[in-house]
């Protein structure tokens, strides 16, 4: 591992400001914002690339280089293929669903390892989220993302993550 992927994965606390936003304009223009405040990476966030595609992540990544791009793709398919779509675009982490294929989930991590890349691996609806999450780093994920939906969240509001970071 390069001192440079060190330093991102060292433990420390990170600010992840997520642009889940439909619009490159806008999205390009919090993120100048989220940059001045502080943060330290930045979301390309599912709307973002269901509206702008690669385009986002390339414009994220050259606008703000500084900044780790994280392509929250939730992958269910073609690991190694859209993972590397997003790498050769000048993302730092792609996000693959952990409830995928384990070969998805193994073929993004590849992918990850030929590109010099990380993998977050989300648990959104894992009936088992702690074993999933020993699995997952014992496969070789980066990052395991504890997280509850939005439409879970708002169909249920004492739905939250933070019940599930005990386990």
């Amino acid at each position: 591992m390069s001192p440079a992927t060190s330093a991102l994965l060292d433990g420390s606390p990170r600010v992840q400001l997520s642009l889940d936003l439909p619009a490159l304009d806008e999205a390009l223009a919090t993120a100048a914002i989220g940059v001045r405040a502080g943060v330290d990476w930045i979301e390309a966030g599912t709307p973002l690339i269901l509206g702008e595609g690669l385009h986002a992540v390339r414009a994220l990544h050259e606008r703000f280089p500084g900044h780790p791009v994280v392509a929250d793709l939730k992958t269910m398919d073609a690991g190694y293929l859209e993972a590397e779509m997003m790498f050769r675009a000048g993302a730092e982490f792609v996000v693959v669903m952990a409830v995928a294929h384990e070969r998805t989930v193994r073929e993004a991590i590849r992918a990850a390892r030929d590109h010099g890349r990380h993998v977050m691996a989300d648990l959104m609806l894992h009936p088992d989220k702690p074993a999933m999450a020993r699995r997952l780093q014992d496969w070789g994920v980066d990052v395991v993302l504890v997280h509850t939906g939005y439409d879970e969240r708002h169909h249920d509001p004492d739905r939250s993550p933070v019940r599930d970071l005990a386990a």
